[in-house]
């Protein structure tokens, strides 16, 4: 949260903030600490190494890594490219009972990830659409991660525009706001 409000919270000056050399410490202990919870292959458990991994948590930690990275926090190079071989890895980590919908969506979650750290792999998302059977049948967290890593390829427009007619349907618009509707179930 840090990483990815760091500019705005110094632009606005919010109230309440600490100063800038209170932040720096405190993100360099987090990191710190992440790097004594990362399990060898990258993966990350709840609360101590060693621990099960979590794929979405996994996934999540990779992320807030990746972000600090790009404010300009020093992040480990051993702990992300753990990380990242994790997310490249990442259908071999999800449990069996996970159903279809879930697992697609972990895997559109790693595969926006792996984009935002300069590992793109525009040719598995494009599989995981047409596994999916199209837009339509993935949710919308995992349209939107697609549409991220398939935005910088000229080869994938028809797949743009499916995922964009898709999330232009689903959209309620009105003059001060735009809402998507969906739904979760227990998985």
């Amino acid at each position: 949260a840090v990483a990815a409000l760091r500019d705005v919270l110094q632009a606005f000056q919010a109230e309440g903030l600490p100063p800038q050399r209170e932040i720096e410490a405190a993100v360099k202990r987090d990191l710190e600490r992440l790097a004594t919870m990362q399990n060898d292959d990258g993966s990350f458990g709840f609360w101590r190494r060693g621990d099960h991994d979590w794929p979405y948590l996994s996934i999540h930690v990779a992320h807030a890594l990746v972000r600090a990275q790009a404010k300009g926090y020093a992040v480990p190079k051993e702990m992300l490219d753990r990380s990242k071989a994790y997310l490249r890895d990442i259908r071999s980590h999800v449990p069996r009972p996970y159903g279809p919908d879930h697992r697609r969506t972990l895997e559109a979650y790693a595969l926006f990830v792996r984009q935002l750290a300069g590992d793109p792999d525009v040719a598995r998302a494009k599989a995981l659409l047409a596994e999916a059977k199209g837009p339509d049948k993935l949710p919308l967290e995992a349209d939107g991660w697609l549409l991220h890593v398939l935005a910088t390829d000229p080869a994938a427009a028809d797949e743009k525009a499916a995922i964009l007619r898709h999330l232009g349907n689903r959209v309620t618009e009105t003059p001060g706001a735009a809402t998507f509707v969906t739904h979760y179930d227990d998985g």
